[in-house]
């Protein structure tokens, strides 16, 4: 995450210029300036090549850095090394759809207070609107909206683990993938959490597969996150949503609506639970409710 000198020195970026011009203009030590240089060029927002003994560095062509450029262009007078701070930053991405306080602590493990004090600077500069006690980007900000996006999808797309794998869903810092199973080998760590189908061992339901869904995330997963992520592979698609069906039953998840909030999916998971309620097919995601039974008990484990 770009640290406040780093942003200070983005915006500084007019033209390409030495690390020496660079600290001599910010009133800044050589080295400070070359330790953010180096989070600049890291994060995808700036480039550095050597001329003789020059280190010139200017902004670079990503996606991301287009955006904040653009950003800064419109509003220039707005503080954005104070303004994107890493809780901020995180915050933002959540806000693409509205979300209240309480929703947004949960997604973004942040605790209430770090999240209203960074609610309240980007509410101050008009950044974010509240309407009926939920928070959401205000949409003049387009170039904001772009900004946040591209600059976390450069961060998932750094932080892939695998060579094969493909990003299926992600927001924020937040994001599921798959990759292809190669036996007696695993990705996981402390932040890349086996999902979705991956473990439905765990919950008595057997499905033999040659790919593995992997969840990136600070969070520690429950059951109700897996069965969001099975719904996340593919949407519309009936088979994956029977899957989830089927976990639902097996493991009687509680907390589904809460959870569904925080995945922008609260009438999708209404919905399947209905059906798994009702046992009537009620809509195009969903199957039959016999075809639906006939899935779940080939996978479950006697």
């Amino acid at each position: 995450m770009p640290t406040p000198t780093a942003l200070k020195i983005f915006k500084a970026l007019k033209h390409q210029i030495s690390i020496s011009e660079i600290a001599h203009l910010l009133g800044l030590d050589h080295s400070t300036i070359s330790t953010s240089v180096s989070s600049l060029v890291e994060e995808g927002l700036a480039q550095k090549h050597r001329e003789g003994k020059k280190t010139l560095i200017r902004r670079s062509d990503t996606l991301h850095a287009r955006s904040l450029e653009e950003f800064m262009k419109e509003y220039p007078r707005l503080p954005i090394d104070d303004l994107f701070s890493y809780s901020s930053m995180e915050i933002l991405s959540m806000l693409m759809h509205p979300h209240n306080i309480t929703d947004i602590a949960a997604m973004t493990a942040l605790n209430r207070h770090t999240v209203s004090e960074a609610l309240s600077k980007l509410s101050k500069y008009g950044l974010i609107l509240k309407e009926k006690g939920k928070f959401v980007i205000n949409k003049r900000h387009r170039q904001l909206a772009d900004f946040i996006k591209n600059y976390w999808r450069h961060f998932a797309n750094q932080r892939l683990r695998a060579e094969d794998a493909v990003m299926l869903w992600q927001r924020g810092p937040e994001f599921l993938f798959k990759t292809q199973n190669e036996p007696g080998k695993t990705i996981e760590r402390d932040d890349i959490h086996a999902s979705a189908i991956t473990v439905f061992s765990r919950y008595g339901l057997r499905l033999i597969t040659g790919t593995r869904y992997y969840f990136y995330s600070r969070r520690r997963l429950t059951v109700e996150d897996h069965i969001i992520h099975t719904i996340l592979i593919d949407p519309q698609n009936p088979i994956y949503n029977s899957y989830a069906a089927g976990l639902i039953m097996q493991s009687g998840a509680k907390n589904l609506p809460d959870a569904a909030r925080i995945y922008d999916l609260p009438e999708h998971i209404e919905s399947l639970l209905e059906y798994v309620l009702t046992k009537k097919k009620n809509s195009n995601f969903v199957l039959p409710w016999n075809e639906f039974m006939d899935i779940f008990d080939s996978i479950k484990v006697s």
